[in-house]
């Protein structure tokens, strides 16, 4: 008896000293696949996978979790929404000639780019992106183009630029400026 009654206290003993939980730790974001313009083919960086001939030159194929808003290397194209009077309201990043598809609140759509993961995903201001449900919006094809304001700024690495007037998937009207152009001294082999 005493054998058993030892036999079923270990248990609880061992449970007493069982080490407290820990806090969950926070989920790690997914990475995805894009390809983006780099400052330099020849700088090792774990993101890059490859790289690709584009229009422009050399892109690279980058994992990341997060569109890179203020990165070195990684360079993403911008879109900017602007006031009547030039002034940026707001702005996202995105991938190498990906589509804008839409709008919404303060999510910008877009497709997928050359050598990247298949879209739609979605970005914020912030970068952070996720793959999206597509929306009935095709925010390029309904867009009016019209002259850049001179008070633009924000576009300084790109030779063209241009601006549209159209609407965010809830029909109101946005001033949008994105880069359509090749950056400037873009390395042609890495």
């Amino acid at each position: 008896m005493r054998r058993v009654l030892s036999l079923l206290a270990t248990p609880l003993l061992l449970a007493g000293c069982t080490p407290a939980p820990t806090e969950t730790p926070a989920p790690i974001a997914p990475l995805h696949t894009f390809s983006f313009f780099v400052s330099d083919l020849q700088a090792p960086d774990a993101r890059i996978a490859d790289y690709l001939q584009g229009d422009c030159g050399m892109v690279a194929i980058a994992r990341v979790s997060r569109i890179p808003i203020d990165d070195a290397l990684i360079l993403p194209d911008l879109v900017v929404q602007y006031d009547e009077a030039g002034g940026e309201l707001r702005r996202w990043a995105k991938s190498f000639s990906s589509e804008i598809l839409a709008i919404s609140g303060d999510d910008l759509f877009f497709g997928a780019s050359p050598g990247g993961d298949a879209g739609p995903f979605r970005t914020t201001p912030t970068g952070e992106v996720a793959v999206a449900v597509p929306l009935a919006s095709n925010l390029e094809a309904n867009a009016r183009y019209v002259a850049c304001p001179d008070s633009l700024h924000g576009f300084h690495d790109m030779s063209l630029v241009n601006c549209y007037q159209t609407t965010d998937v809830a029909g109101r009207p946005l001033n949008l400026a994105w880069e359509a152009g090749c950056p400037n001294n873009t390395p042609a082999t890495p």
